[in-house]
């Protein structure tokens, strides 16, 4: 069986995902002051968070179900762009102190939109797609 790299950079995504996921679960500290700026319950919310990207992760590698997967990872992660841009806003102490904060808060949201993109071309999710396969056959 031949894939395509739309298939490997899904495959990619899929197992990237899975180990974030797994991240958020075992070791939930590296992500509590991202959430710290909205919520004082952020161990719930980290663990939710893990579970739905382990599934979306292991979802993205399924060929059936993986559209539906890649729309709801780029509702999550749309989510977290306003969520970093709060935290450059208000001092919420990160895991490498406060001088890199601001600096890692300007990385997140430039990473969240590229990821967004490189997903959208991944799972094929672009509207204009079906133009762009079209071939025009004009003799003039």
């Amino acid at each position: 069986m031949k894939f395509s790299k739309n298939d490997r950079l899904r495959f990619a995504y899929g197992i990237g995902f899975i180990t974030v996921g797994a991240m958020h679960i075992l070791v939930p500290h590296l992500f509590e002051h991202i959430f710290a700026a909205i919520s004082n319950s952020t161990y719930e919310i980290i663990n939710i968070l893990g579970f739905v990207l382990i599934i979306c992760g292991v979802s993205l590698l399924i060929r059936r179900v993986h559209k539906e997967a890649a729309i709801l990872l780029i509702v999550l992660m749309i989510i977290f762009i306003p969520l970093s841009i709060i935290m450059l806003t208000r001092y919420v102490p990160g895991p490498l102190g406060i001088e890199y904060e601001p600096v890692l808060g300007y990385l997140r949201i430039l990473a969240f939109s590229l990821l967004i993109w490189f997903l959208i071309k991944a799972c094929e999710l672009s509207p204009r797609r079906k133009y762009n396969k079209t071939k025009y056959d004009q003799n003039i």
